[in-house]
């Protein structure tokens, strides 16, 4: 963001503030404040004009100019500080983009190769492996071995088999890390491959782990050898505008070699070590092969980003991106799909578009948060109209409040259409997991909400195998067996007020 922009929202934001002492002080001392009040309404209708003609999606402008007219002063500081566009895209560095261009140039298949790989892809998901190539330069890699993890136990005792197996260096990038005991056990993999001589770097997200990990916790990361930085630290988010845009990811990354990405986060709920959500549903990929390369050029961005352009990863550690001798037995072929907050497009969010449109058989999504565009509505719509088996998976419980119910309600008119949702019982699906046709399969950290598609940092692997989907079958099988398929829309059976309250609450979704 330009220095002269930044000065001019710190002054407004600052105007507010007084105005708000001024309001305080009348009220204090009874003195008639009303044309304090009726000034910030007209500031507010005056703004709601800047947001209508910002450059953005319809219904965010709409959500915003609603939130900041029916709710006068907190609207607008809110704007300020959670709802200004984050031209994420504006500080992207000459060193990312070369590293990612170079990348992606550097596996880039020849002609002759591409037309070979289009043999072992149905050729109508070929344009997919285009369209990622075209709008994010994300290569396809081949020969990868995939492992599924069906849940937090078994992912974290094959990660830390591979963690204390490391020999050169370990990426650590979490949304959530918390104290607990399978903090304590990965602190104590870390500090023993620390002292063999293994390089360590966490990247963990400030807000998602806020209330989770301890500062203690960080000193001992610290002492024991971690080099770890805070990702986007709210310290001044009403000048800079970024409070909003957080780190999503949940990647690992062992010597290159080896790689963990999904929905599965550092903290003892996810490996089911707490009650309060019933048994907490989530899925990560173990992927060995060359597409490990593809979270290592993620993590590099995110570090250089993390430490404000001050360090070059590629330079502390010369062994990453470097070739490898990867001796992977795996026959998937693997897209590293990585987004930031770019509210003019998401990429993951054209990939599903792309391979909802393309699937001719299956299109089977789960999520915990379906608060999705309308594009993506439109697009199971059709596709369920058309005779394809489309079906969505949806928690029983949830951990925001009344974020379930609003799922719901973009629900109904799926319905009408043929597709089928499944609500499982007493679990919380925190799946992210996608599967179409019986050929590509989708694990990452994107859900398929407004949040995840155009303020978060998300990484998903797109994965074009059979085997894969077959061996990924079970897990939905049981998902579906541990699940209510709704017959009709249940959010009509809810008392008439709070499905006003519901449809209000919807109206701003677009910006929680």
């Amino acid at each position: 963001m330009k220095n002269w922009l930044k000065i001019i929202l710190s002054m407004i934001f600052l105007f507010g503030l007084v105005v708000l002492a001024i309001v305080a002080v009348a009220v204090v001392f009874n003195i008639q404040y009303t044309f304090i009040f009726l000034g910030f309404i007209l500031i507010d209708f005056l703004f709601s004009f800047v947001i209508f003609f910002s450059k953005r999606r319809y219904e965010v402008k709409f959500s915003w100019i609603i939130f900041i007219n029916f709710v006068p002063i907190i609207g607008l500081c809110s704007y300020f500080m959670f709802g200004r566009k984050y031209h994420y895209s504006n500080q992207k560095t000459l060193f990312y983009e070369k590293i990612n261009k170079r990348e992606y140039q550097n596996n880039l298949l020849t002609n002759n190769e591409a037309k070979k790989t289009a043999g072992l892809l149905p050729q109508h998901f070929v344009k997919t492996v285009d369209l990622i190539n075209e709008i994010a330069e994300k290569p396809l890699y081949q020969n990868n071995a995939i492992e599924i993890m069906e849940n937090g136990a078994k992912c974290f005792q094959r990660m830390l088999d591979d963690l204390a197996n490391a020999k050169s260096y370990i990426l650590l990038n979490y949304f959530i890390i918390a104290d607990g005991e399978l903090f304590e056990i990965v602190c104590a993999v870390l500090r023993e491959r620390i002292a063999a001589g293994v390089q360590v770097f966490m990247i963990y997200d400030h807000v998602g782990s806020y209330f989770k990990i301890s500062k203690k916790s960080i000193r001992k990361l610290r002492k024991i050898g971690v080099i770890v930085q805070k990702f986007l630290p709210i310290i001044t988010p009403f000048i800079n505008g970024n409070a909003n845009y957080r780190n999503h990811r949940k990647d690992v990354v062992i010597d290159g070699l080896v790689g963990y990405t999904g929905g599965i986060n550092l903290a003892d709920v996810y490996a089911n070590q707490s009650a309060k959500f019933g048994l907490f549903h989530d899925v990560q990929v173990r992927i060995a092969g060359k597409a490990v390369r593809g979270l290592e050029v993620t993590f590099v961005d995110d570090w250089y980003f993390a430490t404000k352009h001050q360090e070059k990863l590629t330079e502390l550690v010369p062994a990453i991106l470097q070739t490898k001798n990867y001796n992977s037995q795996g026959t998937a072929m693997v897209q590293i799909v990585s987004h930031g907050p770019s509210i003019d497009q998401s990429i993951t969010k054209d990939v599903y578009l792309s391979l909802i449109n393309s699937a001719q058989k299956r299109i089977w999504l789960s999520t915990p948060y379906f608060i999705p565009p309308i594009e993506l509505i439109e697009a199971l719509k059709l596709a369920a109209r058309s005779g394809i088996d489309v079906r969505l998976t949806i928690p029983g419980l949830t951990d925001k409040i009344f974020v379930l119910d609003i799922t719901k309600t973009y629900c109904r008119e799926l319905i009408a259409a043929g597709v089928k949702i499944f609500e499982m019982n007493g679990i919380f699906n925190h799946n992210k997991i996608a599967i179409f046709d019986n050929d590509v399969t989708i694990i990452g950290s994107c859900n398929l909400d407004y949040r995840s598609f155009f303020a978060d940092h998300q990484t998903s692997a797109i994965i074009y195998d059979q085997t894969v989907v077959e061996a990924f079958l079970p897990r939905w099988e049981w998902d579906f067996q541990h699940a209510i398929m709704w017959q009709e829309w249940p959010i009509k059976y809810k008392p008439l007020k709070y499905r006003f309250l519901l449809v209000c609450l919807k109206l701003f979704a677009p910006i929680l």
